[in-house]
């Protein structure tokens, strides 16, 4: 069985481990009544130490965020007669419908609209933004409350309404070959989104970057191969290969860049 106390004895933050908490008590329920459980929402970083923690329980557990490639998913914990059906999760995407000249509503101005009617940040998986609409990954039990409750993103009217489901356009990574004086955040950030070095560790100062899914304040932290590093506004890059250096001690890197 689950040793909740053991498992968390090394998180300091209580927000998180209250998260971690509840996750794990879906968790046992499930070990314990032989049924599914599903957890709220995770950021990639909190759902892999989270599935690091239960992957040491012999549980079957397995993620979803409502389409293949989401970044903010649940868990679902699930007895082994069972095999994994997306359906199955508790997540319904709301539709949030507003007209081509209302230009400029970013993620942000979407996200802070459906916290502001209430809801928790862990009911919410990601949110895609598109041309004339956005499209909110929702916990199933409180989709219809944002539905029937969100009139306004910012000083826009609104239109909602729940879809069956939704799985938005992939988008294949640009491939880039580049040079970097070193292997610095803010180098190869730079690099990766053609920012100069100043204006790249500014936003990093102002907590606008990630390395694999954790935020990162210091311009000069290291980066390595196989790495995801974001920087929010911008996109986000893998670094797939260190390829050494050029005759101007430069180094090569290979990046896979997703916009």
């Amino acid at each position: 069985m689950l040793n909740k106390e053991e498992l968390l004895k090394n998180i300091s933050d209580s927000d998180e481990k209250t998260a971690y908490a509840r996750a794990l008590d879906k968790a046992a329920a499930a070990q314990r009544k032989n049924i599914p459980a599903y957890t709220a929402f995770f950021d990639p970083f909190k759902l892999k130490r989270l599935m690091d923690m239960v992957g040491f329980c012999g549980m079957q557990a397995v993620t979803y965020g409502g389409y293949e490639g989401a970044e903010r998913r649940m868990i679902g914990f699930l007895p082994d007669y069972m095999e994994f059906a997306a359906e199955d999760f508790p997540i319904t995407p709301v539709e949030i419908c507003f007209t081509r000249f209302s230009k400029g509503l970013t993620h942000r101005d979407f996200l802070g609209s459906v916290l502001g009617i209430g809801i928790t940040r862990d009911k919410v998986g990601d949110i895609i933004v598109e041309d004339e609409r956005a499209v909110v990954y929702a916990d199933s039990s409180i989709a219809d409350y944002i539905a029937a409750n969100l009139e306004y993103v910012g000083h826009t009217k609104v239109r909602t309404g729940l879809l069956e489901s939704y799985s938005p356009p992939v988008s294949a990574p640009n491939e880039k070959k580049m040079t970097v004086a070193s292997l610095r955040l803010d180098a190869v950030l730079g690099g990766c989104f053609n920012l100069s070095r100043t204006r790249v560790a500014e936003l990093i100062k102002g907590e606008k970057a990630y390395i694999n899914w954790l935020g990162e304040s210091s311009p000069s932290k290291q980066v390595a191969e196989g790495d995801i590093i974001t920087l929010r506004g911008s996109g986000r890059a893998v670094i797939k290969e260190i390829n050494g250096k050029t005759k101007k001690d430069r180094i090569l890197i290979t990046v896979e860049i997703y916009k």
